[in-house]
């Protein structure tokens, strides 16, 4: 190899080997200070997606041994209030026994119920005031009872069912709805959609074509009750009377803004906020001055003041196990309810009641309470029978437009509903048990995986639901009798609520300790991808520090090499001559 004082090879090389053992060096700093093994995605591709989906995987197990924990705390809430609820009940039934003794008198009766009465609303107190984090715990089902439907095919529909073979309550839902979202009349629950006569309306898409199916999933959430706030803004005025301007309406604080064009017959006019379009048919619009402007915005108001717009939903959890409907196999999308309001949000349901019969049979009338609005079937046969192809209670707002349906096809024969006390109770109590239960529960996820959850989910412990609807007393030897039959089933209702609870406490336990389990076993996973080998690492450092020493000093030898070549040159004669 020949030797050149111009390109020194040797120092080259050295060079080379010191950034390479330096970069090993920094390398190794950076993973025994961070304890990551992978610095960059090119130090292990494979590796680092496989490390990271582990590392989500554990913060995910993580999070779930702690929804475990928050749910046994939950739990541990509600079975101490349960426990207090039993022993009110116990003390109860005590003082209902003691008012049936014949040798008390109604006086002495009067003074037991007045602790009777108090001990019940000591019931509702702990039912309605037992929470946590503000989530009412044993008021009703924990959480949202209703949603929303997503296709025309949940809607309640309005056909006459007290046809032969049909219905066996021979009742109806008043008009019709064959829309998951659809607007009536308050005043005659007549529908207000799907004919071109001023007042109606439309919910389309944006090319105008009616919606259906799926596409009610995209109307805004501020879509029901009434219309207010009508508006006329920027008005054009065209020739021969003609004119344009701008409409605007609200609809629980949102506002919906169309166009409108003078006409002297009904004209339509579509109101859009977001991807929500409804489209109005209108009275008869001028626009020519001032006054005809006034008097065509009230005439639009006019039009619209009796027009409501209720939404069709199913409710969650209704559950008649036990009861004396117990098998209700319900409609196949809707289940055992659905329910249609001029409102959106949580709902309330409770507080069936028998009202009384018109005199003849098949006209029994029933009520129920929804978000404190009274409810009623009024034409309910004294017999049902599972027979028919389904088997449905329509319970109607005074107007007709809103409308709650209890589904029971598939439930046991129940009897005599006008005449038979017993069997009526019973269809009362478990019509109220059924929906003390509803609700969606509360879901606690225990895993990785978005089905990993455990639902909590029961009843209400409020005097009405564990009372049946009955209002107790003890002012009578018969009324302390009855009371004292009802106080039987309501311990053993606490009691069964008691157990429910736990069996889910058993549930979290056992999941925490599946959740330890796998938790240890995929972070040692995780570690082997993702964290530094410490000892490895610490021999490969010590190693890259030799090379780097050794480069430094061999590269200050080859440095001194062309300098040598020099002695090969008598550089003093040289410079003499």
């Amino acid at each position: 190899m020949s030797i050149s004082i111009v390109s020194n090879i040797s120092a080259f090389s050295a060079r080379g080997n010191i950034g390479v053992a330096a970069s090993a060096g920094v390398a190794s700093v950076s993973r025994l200070s961070s304890g990551e093994r992978i610095i960059r995605a090119s130090d292990d591709v494979s590796g680092l997606a496989t490390g990271t989906s582990l590392r989500t995987q554990v913060t995910s197990i993580r999070t779930a041994i702690a929804n475990a924990s928050q749910g046994t705390s939950l739990l541990q809430v509600v079975d101490g209030s349960l426990s207090q609820i039993v022993d009110i009940l116990q003390r109860q039934k005590a003082i209902a026994v003691q008012a049936g003794a014949g040798s008390l008198t109604d006086t002495n009766r009067q003074l037991l119920n007045q602790e009777f009465q108090a001990l019940t609303d000591e019931v509702n107190r702990i039912a309605n005031g037992t929470s946590f984090n503000g989530v009412g715990l044993l008021s009703g089902g924990l959480g949202e009872k209703a949603r929303l439907a997503s296709t025309d095919a949940l809607a309640t529909s309005g056909t006459e069912v007290s046809g032969a073979g049909l219905n066996a309550f021979g009742s109806r839902i008043g008009t019709s709805s064959s829309k998951a979202i659809q607007a009536f009349n308050i005043n005659t629950g007549g529908s207000l959609q799907g004919s071109l006569v001023a007042g109606q309306l439309e919910f389309v898409d944006s090319s105008g074509t009616i919606l259906s199916n799926g596409a009610y999933e995209g109307v805004d959430a501020a879509v029901y009750g009434q219309f207010s706030n009508f508006e006329f803004a920027d008005v054009n005025f065209g020739a021969a009377g003609a004119g344009s301007a701008t409409l605007t309406a609200t609809l629980n604080g949102v506002k919906f803004t169309g166009s409108v064009i003078s006409s002297a017959a009904s004209g339509q006019a579509t109101l859009r906020n977001g991807n929500t379009y409804i489209r109005l048919v209108l009275p008869p619009v001028s626009l020519a001055d001032a006054g005809a402007q006034s008097q065509s915005l009230n005439q639009i108001i006019n039009t619209f003041s009796t027009l409501t717009i209720v939404r069709t939903s199913t409710v969650e959890g209704v559950d008649f196990e036990g009861t004396r409907l117990d098998g209700a196999t319900g409609n196949a999308v809707t289940g055992n309810a659905s329910l249609r309001l001029a409102a959106n949000g949580a709902v309330e349901i409770k507080n069936f009641r028998y009202e009384g019969n018109a005199g003849t049979a098949d006209t029994n009338v029933f009520s129920v309470e929804i978000n404190g609005r009274k409810f009623l079937a009024n034409r309910v046969n004294d017999s049902i029978n599972p027979n028919p192809q389904f088997v449905r209670l329509d319970f109607l707002s005074s107007s007709g437009a809103e409308a709650l349906r209890v589904d029971v096809t598939g439930s046991t024969t129940i009897t005599d509903i006008r005449t038979n006390l017993t069997n009526r109770q019973a269809f009362v109590d478990a019509l109220n048990v059924g929906f003390s239960r509803a609700g969606k529960g509360l879901n606690f996820g225990i895993g990785s995986g978005s089905s990993d959850v455990i639902n909590v989910r029961y009843g209400s412990a409020s005097a009405e639901s564990i009372y049946t609807g009955q209002s107790l007393q003890v002012t009578s030897a018969a009324a302390a009798t009855t009371a004292s039959t009802v106080l039987d089933g309501a311990i053993n209702q606490v009691i069964s609520l008691r157990a429910n609870i736990g069996a889910l406490q058993s549930r979290f336990s056992f999941a925490s300790i599946t959740l330890q389990s796998s938790l240890e076993s995929q972070d040692s996973a995780r570690g082997s991808y993702l964290d530094t080998d410490v000892a490895g690492e610490s021999t490969r450092f010590a190693s890259s520090q030799v090379q780097l020493q050794a480069g430094v000093a061999i590269l200050a030898q080859a440095n001194q090499l062309p300098s040598g070549l020099l002695n090969l040159l008598d550089v003093s004669s040289l410079v003499a001559n």
